[in-house]
Formats: structure tokens, sequence, C-alpha cells
């Protein structure tokens, strides 16, 4: 995709199941010139399944920087990769984002000289919780927020671990 112009948001997959309201993009680009219109259409999803608007500012900054460290770090310079990215909002009110790639995380370098390197912190600081589990066949970033009437916590197996 070329990064002039408007970009048209990705196509889509929206399902309800279970009361469970779905919006699926699979095999995106992980390319960074590529993620505006993806944020376009989770900012589309947000509204159509009312999430309030500082949970929407929260997931859309963990869930772009999740995006971004995808298509630095998921593939070497100059190889194409793809990842999926799912979003289920169940009706109790916790939207979970899940971010999946085929690739392998290049190792961390020491980021204190070049500011960078806090894209995960950033992700738990905007989130419920947030867990990055690293493996052979990709990487998958899980991101969560309970925006519900009963706000006291998630499931223990969903509590937000420090990286």
């Amino acid at each position: 995709m070329s990064h002039q112009g408007r970009q048209a948001p990705p196509p889509a997959s929206v399902h309800t199941g279970g009361g469970d309201r779905c919006l699926c993009l699979d095999r995106l680009p992980a390319d960074l010139t590529a993620l505006a219109p993806i944020r376009h259409r989770l900012a589309q999803f947000a509204r159509e399944i009312g999430l309030p608007a500082d949970t929407t500012g929260d997931m859309l900054l963990a869930t772009y920087e999740a995006l971004a460290n995808v298509a630095e770090h998921a593939y070497p310079p100059g190889e194409p990769g793809t990842y999926d990215l799912h979003a289920v909002d169940r009706p109790e009110g916790v939207l979970t984002v899940s971010i999946v790639d085929r690739g392998t995380w290049k190792p961390e370098a020491d980021n204190s000289r070049t500011r960078r390197g806090r894209g995960i912190r950033l992700m738990h600081a905007c989130s419920d919780s947030a867990r990055v589990e690293t493996g052979d066949e990709g990487t998958r970033i899980h991101l969560q927020w309970n925006y519900g009437t009963d706000r006291t916590s998630l499931p223990e197996s969903e509590q937000q671990v420090e990286p």
C-alpha cells in the first residue's frame, strides 16, 4: 500500500456470536505505511460497540504501538510479513484486541540513548491487561480493557503481568 493520499480501511469481517461482537482483520501487511487505515477501522469498530471515548483513545494508542512493534520488529528488513488483528467485545463490557504475527522479533537493543523501547510499557499503561507471548511460530500480543459497569477486575487469567 502506498501512503500517498488517504487509504481505504482494510476489508474486515465483523460478526456476532454468543453476544460477542468481533472485528477480524487477517493477513495485514506488516508495514508502517499501512497502519493508518487499520487505526481508522478500529476507531469505527469502537464507535459501533459504544466504547467510551477515553477507553477508545487508550485502545487506539496501545494497539497502534503494538502494530508498530510488529512492523518494526517481527520481520527482517526488506522481507514482507503479515499479521492478524482480532478485536472481541464481550457483552459484559470487556474488549480484547489480539495481534498475531508469524515472524521472529529482533533481540532488544540498548535503547537507553535513543529513547526507544518504551512500546511495551506504553501498552501496559494504556490497557487493563497486556501480554506479549513469543514462540517459534510468531508473537502474540493480547490487550484488554474492562469498560463495563462491573469494573472491579478482569478474570485472574487475564490480569496484567508486568514485563
